[in-house]
Parts: structure tokens; sequence; C-alpha cells
């Protein structure tokens, strides 16, 4: 006897009388999704890539949790959102095994920065440097410590990189031990790594994927094991991320870590007090040179700490590492003073907050040399991966030269579920005029919907002055992102108060679920077209138009469709 296709197994997995359907809170049936399920199905055992856009209402999250677990093999969901990520692990997964009797082995896995570092922690408490504001959140992270499980940060009642001290409860690469660390039985982010290696399905982030890309690429070890199948939600956003992590980015704040961790040593070996002053005196001078926009000088003054550190570096382990980590830096100055071919440089911010920043031109090449030619399956998930209908754009954006393309309508009504509403009454939104008669539009909006509403920003600077203007105005809760709270802790209280209005920029625009009548309307300021003084926007339209393209046809309104679908997807 024959046995049955493995899509046929899955589809089999949403009868109207299987343990899935009659089993799981909610469940609806939906010719969409099982559709969809059925391709995923087939795409794990063909291999290759599977590129599906699926409009909002066809759950595509149970089309490929189905056969993520029903698959005999070790497979890596990836989302963008920390809010996707949580729901999979706390909520999805869990319903969605218990209801289909299957026992699998799944675990949670984030980038380093989410995880305590006891050795630094205990480290910074010890420290006679220590500054007086921060020992009493160290005291509370240190408490925390004694009972927590996992060592996850989110799980913390306040955020540490808000209070000031993340940097000093968690390693960086650079600065993480290993194995020889004395803590390292003990460390959360080592005991996850060991947990996703024995897992079969591992859920993640695009940023830890491609960090562990970038990895095996230089032969410099991985973080993540090798999977037979990957699924990619919220794939519109890779190439992003991909910019961010086949690229460099330098910052005050990275400098100082070094600076800080270099001075600890000089301490523990006992230098020469004149010695350890000619170390902060070149410090004092690299920091001077960092408030000054030309990149040369802090590269003139970082060579001085080089050349400091490398005259050490065999007095111990430590001093040889941290040696090595002054040239790496030394190393990416360079490379984004002068940048090499298919890739852009820039500064951004000023003053302390200012950012130097090397990113890749075209994104599509890099994800294709280091993803797409590995031996597995790729199931590559969104809302908004066509244009006009097409998926070319995404094509090109992700380096998908072969790949299969399924697009799955909403189940919902739009004409009958939803309206749409463009004034076309208001002045030029630039003027004073034309932002005090969108103040009032939104005003007369949100009156009528009793709040309830999502309003989206694209700017700092008109969520701040919108916002404020709002909270006078209106009496329903008015919380803003930035200055209500953490992210997630004005989602919640959002979520909590049915009446609330919550004004957010880029973050609220994707990766937000609020079902129900708590959401019941998304406002856009404007279409939300990325700001034309973008360095490496304006690299990727001469790229474009070097090729015979159209800039702002080919690149900045398939991007500016592709957000406003995500924003008014919040809605339904």
């Amino acid at each position: 006897m024959s046995q049955q296709p493995f899509s046929s197994q899955i589809k089999n997995d949403f009868s109207s009388d299987s343990p899935l359907a009659t089993g799981l809170a909610g469940y609806m049936h939906r010719e969409e999704q099982i559709k969809l399920a059925g391709e995923i199905a087939d795409s794990f055992e063909s291999g290759g890539v599977l590129l599906a856009e699926a409009e909002t209402g066809t759950g595509k999250t149970l089309a490929y949790l189905v056969p993520a677990l029903r698959l005999d093999g070790k497979v890596l969901i990836s989302t963008h959102t920390r809010s996707l990520q949580n729901q999979l692990v706390h909520r999805d997964i869990p319903a969605v095994t218990k209801a289909m009797g299957v026992r699998r082995k799944i675990a949670l896995l984030k980038g380093r920065s989410n995880y305590l570092c006891p050795f630094r922690l205990q480290k910074n408490l010890t420290s006679a440097n220590l500054d007086l504001w921060a020992k009493k959140p160290l005291l509370k992270v240190l408490k925390w410590s004694e009972k927590t499980t996992d060592g996850d940060l989110s799980t913390l009642p306040f955020d540490v990189f808000e209070k000031g001290v993340g940097a000093m409860v968690t390693a960086t690469a650079e600065q993480c031990s290993g194995s020889k660390c004395p803590e390292f039985k003990k460390c959360p982010l080592m005991k996850a790594r060991e947990k996703a290696m024995q897992a079969d399905i591992v859920v993640s982030n695009h940023a830890l994927l491609l960090a562990d890309a970038a990895l095996k690429s230089g032969d410099f070890g991985e973080v993540l094991p090798q999977f037979d199948a990957y699924v990619l939600d919220e794939a519109h956003s890779l190439p992003d991320v991909a910019c961010q992590h086949f690229g460099i980015q330098l910052n005050r704040m990275r400098l100082i870590t070094w600076l800080n961790d270099f001075q600890g040593l000089l301490d523990e070996l006992g230098d020469e007090d004149a010695l350890k002053q000619d170390a902060l005196k070149a410090g004092r001078k690299l920091l001077d040179a960092w408030l000054e926009p030309d990149l040369s000088k802090v590269s003139e003054a970082w060579q001085v700490l080089v050349d400091f550190a490398a005259s050490r570096a065999e007095r111990s382990e430590d001093l040889q590492k941290i040696s090595e980590r002054a040239e790496e830096f030394a190393q990416d100055m360079k490379a984004i003073q002068k940048p090499g071919e298919g890739f852009v440089a820039w500064s951004e911010g000023e003053g302390e907050f200012r950012r130097h920043v090397l990113a890749p031109v075209e994104t599509g090449p890099v994800l294709h040399e280091h993803l797409w030619t590995r031996p597995a399956a790729f199931v590559l998930l969104s809302a908004t991966l066509r244009v006009s209908g097409r998926f070319d754009y995404a094509r090109e954006r992700l380096g998908l030269e072969d790949a299969q393309e399924v697009f799955h309508v909403s189940p919902f009504d739009y004409e009958q579920q939803a309206l749409t509403y463009l004034p076309r009454h208001l002045p030029d939104p630039r003027s004073d005029a034309g932002k005090d008669a969108l103040l009032e539009e939104m005003v007369t909006l949100l009156n009528a919907s009793q709040g309830r509403a999502f309003v989206l920003f694209t700017s700092w600077y008109m969520l701040n002055h919108i916002g404020e203007g709002l909270s006078k105005r209106l009496q329903w809760p008015v919380l803003i992102q930035g200055k209500s709270g953490s992210r997630d802790a004005i989602l919640e209280q959002f979520r909590e108060d049915t009446h609330s209005i919550l004004c957010g920029t880029r973050s609220f625009w994707e990766g937000v679920d609020v079902p129900g009548e708590t959401l019941s309307m998304v406002i856009v300021d404007k279409v939300p077209f990325a700001p034309p003084s973008d360095p490496l926007l304006q690299a990727r339209i001469a790229h474009c138009e070097k090729k015979g393209g159209n800039g702002f046809m080919d690149i900045q309104l398939p991007e500016a469709i592709a957000v406003l679908r995500q924003g008014v997807g919040r809605l339904i």
C-alpha cells in the first residue's frame, strides 16, 4: 500500500472532524488556508523556495504550523517582530500541538542582547567604578536572576536598556569568553543555544538568522544549527534586516564599551597610574573626535588606542582579545571611509548620537549567496509581497532567481467590513495650517469612533506634535510611543482599555495584532514614502537608473505601497 503524500496528510489535518478542527478554540474552515498548508507541505518535500503572499484573514500562521509540526525533520520559524515571536511560542504553538496531539521539542532562541550575562552582572556590581545611579537597577536584576529559569531579559518588570544598564548585564560577541567564562555553566544564552540544538522546531528572528549566515560565510562558527526547512514569516522585512547584518554600524556606545572593558583590564592587572592616565587621555580624545562628523579624526584617535592595546596584548589572554577587537574596529572604520563596490556609507545623527553606517546597495545578491543556496526548503510568507499584483519587486529585493509563487486572497468582504475615508479638503500638511487642519480632522474622526484607534505617523515630529494635540482635545486616553511607556507596555494598555488611542511610528505599522472592537479605526497621516534624503535610498535609485530603470516607479512607490498595506492591515 503506497504512502499518502505529505500534502494530503496535511489537508486531512484540516478536515471538519479532525482533532485540530474539534480541539482548537476558534477554528474556522478556510479554503485558502488549506490550500496554502498543502503548498507549504509540498515545498517541504521538494525543497527550493516558495514565495507566498497570504492576505490578512487567510490564517497563514496555522497554515505553516501544521506542516512544520508534522514534518520529520528540523524546522526554523523566523519572524521580524518580537510580538509575533512571542505569540508563536506562548500562544499558537502550544494550542496547536495540544489540539493535534503531537509532541515536538520547541525552543525559542533570541539574539545575545536579550539574555542576562551573569558574569558581567557580578563584575559590574562589585566594580569600584560603579556609578550610584546604576546600583539600584542592577540589584533588581540580581534579585530577578535568582528566580528566572531562562535569563530572558524581556521577563524583567523593566527595560534594562531604558534604565541605562543594558550593557552592564549583557555581553557582546567580543566580550563573551565562551567556555572559558567562570559562569559558563549558568549562562542563559548557552543554555538557550543548546536547547535549540536539541529542538525539532526553533522559533527565532530574521536578525539572528542573518547574523548566523554572516558567521557561517566567514567560517567564524555558527549560532543556529542546520535545518531541513525554514519558514520566514514577515518576509517583506528581510531586505531591511539584511542591510544591517551585511553592513557595518559604528556608534559611540560601541567605543565606550571597549574603553570601559580595556580600562577594567588595566585596573585588574595593576598597571602603573601613568600608563592608565595615558589610556584615559587617548580615550577622551577619541570621544571628543566622535563629536565631529569627520570619521578620519576618529580613526586617527582610535589608532593610538589600537597601538596601546597591541603593546600590552601579550600580558594576558583577555588583553589579547581586546586588542583584536580594537583592530576589528579599525578595519570597520577603514571600510566605511572607503566603501567597496556595491556598498554605500553615510553618517546620521549629531554629536554623541552620531552613527557611521556601511550597507549593501542591493540585498538580493547577499541573500542569495548566504541563504537560498542552502540544501533546505524555504517558505517566505507575508501579507504584502506583491506590488500591482506581481512578485517582481520582492524577487529582486530578496535575490530569488527561481521560486514558486502563490497568492491567497483574504476571506474578508472589505466592501462590507471596512470603509476607506480620504479627505480631499485639507491644506498642504507641510504648512502650519495643514497640521492644524489634520489635527481637527483626527479629533472629529476619533470622537466618532469613541477612541478605539491606531494613529500611525511617518515621522517622530508629527507623532509628537499631533499626539500632544490629541491628548489635550480628547476625553479618551491617548498613548504616545516614546512618552507613555515602552512599546509593549502601551500596546498592552491599549488592548485593556477599549476606548484608548495609540499614536505610533514605524514599529506599529506591522506585527501588531489587536482583534475585536478594541481597534476599530486606523488613521494614517500620509503615504509612507521613505525620506528622499536617505543615503541608502539615493544609492539604490542611482543603481536602478544606471540599469535603465525608474527610481520612483521601481523603488519609492513599491516600498510606500508595501508599508501602507502593512499599516492598513492592522485594522482587519
